[in-house]
């Protein structure tokens, strides 16, 4: 994957991997399996909630979330 190291970052990252194989296991967490296609819908779900909410670009939101398989989702 190439990508410049400013637009790196974890989205980038399941984004890509989506595209290219949106069936292969991206998160395995005893019992818990996620692919990357599963990962970036749910990601995309929580951007799009945040923009419905008025939070965008800048903006800071406080997260709180332990050590889960659903982690990079937000």
């Amino acid at each position: 994957m190439k990508l410049a190291a400013t637009t790196l970052n974890l989205a980038s990252v399941i984004e890509h991997h989506a595209r290219l194989a949106p069936e292969r296991e991206a998160i395995v967490c005893g019992e818990e399996r996620l692919s990357y296609g599963t990962l970036n819908a749910l990601a995309n779900q929580v951007a799009n909630a945040l923009n419905e909410m008025r939070i965008g670009h800048g903006d800071k939101v406080a997260l709180v979330c332990p050590n889960v398989p659903f982690f990079p989702v937000v």
